[in-house]
């Protein structure tokens, strides 16, 4: 969030398949995929067949967990955009709630290894094909949204809720890229 109002006005282009033209995304709204790859990565240096033989309710912790990154991700932005009069930081807030929200799902479908490389593609994608004539982005395309979308936001949210809910309710999958517990 410090680096946030430092690359406001940067941004990375892109080519748009759907415009013919190069699209651009501000770096302040891909900028949070690196620490949601980050806590994901984190998340998943113990094997998930530890959660659920574990003494302590390990899915709780990890909910915590999430749940307060996500807190405090929303705390910072709403210092940083008070201090500095502008709503990017909110958006880079937002955007970081919905990949690590995209990440837990992936994961959770696909394996521990596509969750951080799901966080990577999703702003990527949403460049490639996601910004429409005149460069408005599709209702689809929440990452690359003003900060003040509701729909961008609710879809944020939605996204970390589900991902939240699937890693900690819903029992571990088996993967082929994992051995299966003896």
């Amino acid at each position: 969030m410090l680096l946030v109002p430092l690359l406001a006005g940067s941004t990375l282009p892109i080519p748009s398949l759907l415009t013919g033209a190069s699209a651009t995304i501000p770096i302040p709204l891909v900028l949070p995929a690196i620490p949601a790859a980050l806590t994901l990565y984190a998340l998943n240096r113990v094997p998930r067949v530890y959660d659920t033989t574990a003494v302590r309710p390990v899915a709780q912790y990890r909910a915590a967990t999430l749940a307060a990154a996500g807190l405090l991700a929303t705390a910072l932005a709403l210092a940083t955009a008070y201090a500095t009069d502008t709503s990017t930081p909110l958006a880079a807030a937002r955007n970081l709630l919905g990949y690590l929200g995209t990440g837990l799902l992936v994961q959770y479908l696909a394996g521990h290894l596509y969750g951080p490389l799901a966080i990577a593609v999703v702003p990527v994608l949403c460049a490639l094909v996601g910004l429409g004539p005149g460069g408005r982005p599709y209702p689809w395309t929440w990452p690359l949204h003003q900060a003040s979308s509701p729909l961008a936001a609710a879809t944020a949210l939605l996204l970390l809720t589900a991902g939240i809910a699937a890693t900690t309710l819903l029992a571990p999958r088996r993967h082929a890229s994992r051995p299966a517990a003896v």
